[in-house]
């Protein structure tokens, strides 16, 4: 009996890797994350200055818990963007840990975009990512049918997977956005190769995933500089973004409010109109945030909070969900009346 109810357990515990392993970690902040979102996000800085070469660089780094803290997401990028302006550089680096087991899974990124002028004030930005991606389970402290013995005591297990099992690949993206100052619509796909990501002698290639965006800013009030002082921007972006990886599809809608130094948002998650296969509303979770953007003498700030409201019931009783992130951009007194604005008009956080 107790062979069984292990064997169950372990059954279940594997296959919530594979379905684990399916899908890509995603973010409710996802303008806070641009170059995870799209490749061709990078170099999109707030502000750039020619006179100091260190404000055209950006750290960013973030952090996800999902159902209590049993799915957890680690995530650092650093974004540049070249004194021309045509050219962005920047790297990722992820880890995410999914459930007891616990499966865990770490990606190191570098990217690039090229911005090219087409008409008026349009431009197009086109981006390319590859990656190198480590992934491993581990089951140490599974116990296995083949350790229990007729006096109940356990033995050791020669079950093959007990130490563990792990998978490395090399993963490729690319991305493009067509913008102006007011309006961004972009599209990206993710695992061009579709790599294999089975921790066993199987194979499970990585679905390509596909995903749409886009954006339009109403801008209440311009902003006339760096900081409050200069003329704090106030404006609307609503925002739409689709995705779809496998079997599974998602749509995010929503919208962010602008009032310098704070922004707000709010997002819905799902699809209504098209119902699950056993019919019921298609509909996973209403997301809130709020940011502010914090000016100071040696540069600019971004500090983002989120959390996510359920709105399926057996989604609502694994727990909470909250996403925090802070970005930071080096900026100082002398270059402030020099800065250049030419960026995507995507909200961020």
């Amino acid at each position: 009996m107790k062979s069984n109810v292990t064997l169950f357990i372990l059954f279940t515990c594997l296959l919530s890797v594979q379905i684990a392993q399916a899908q890509d970690p995603q973010f409710s902040q996802i303008y806070a994350s641009p170059l995870y979102l799209n490749p061709a996000f990078t170099g999109n800085l707030e502000y750039d200055c020619r006179r100091l070469p260190a404000s055209r660089y950006k750290v960013m780094t973030a952090y996800r818990s999902q159902y209590n803290s049993d799915f957890n997401t680690f995530y650092t990028t650093i974004d540049y963007r070249e004194k021309s302006g045509r050219l962005g550089l920047g790297a990722i680096v992820l880890h995410d840990k999914n459930g007891t087991v616990p499966l865990t899974s770490t990606m190191l990124a570098v990217l690039g975009s090229y911005k090219v002028p087409i008409i008026n004030d349009w431009q197009v930005h086109m981006g390319l990512q590859a990656s190198f991606n480590y992934r491993s389970a581990n089951y140490y402290n599974f116990t296995y049918p083949d350790q229990f013995t007729p006096t109940g005591l356990t033995s050791p297990t020669n079950e093959p997977i007990a130490n563990g099992a792990e998978a490395t690949f090399v993963d490729f993206a690319t991305g493009i956005l067509l913008f102006n100052d007011k309006m961004y619509i972009g599209g990206a796909a993710h695992h061009l190769n579709q790599p294999n990501q089975s921790l066993s002698s199987a194979t499970e290639r990585l679905p390509l995933k596909v995903s749409v965006h886009g954006g339009y800013r109403i801008i209440l009030k311009k902003g006339r500089g760096f900081g409050r002082a200069k003329g704090p921007e106030r404006s609307i972006t609503p925002t739409i973004h689709f995705k779809n990886q496998g079997n599974a599809n998602q749509i995010d809608i929503g919208t962010f409010f602008n009032y310098e130094p704070i922004i707000l948002g709010a997002w819905y998650r799902g699809i209504p109109f098209l119902p699950t296969p056993d019919g019921k509303l298609n509909q996973e979770a209403a997301v809130l945030m709020a940011g502010v953007k914090v000016p100071t003498d040696y540069g600019l700030v971004r500090v983002g909070f989120s959390y996510d409201f359920p709105l399926k019931t057996q989604i609502n009783s694994l727990g909470r969900t909250f996403e925090l992130t802070v970005s930071y951009q080096m900026i100082n007194e002398k270059c402030r009346k020099r800065i250049i604005y030419k960026r995507i008009p995507c909200p961020g956080l």
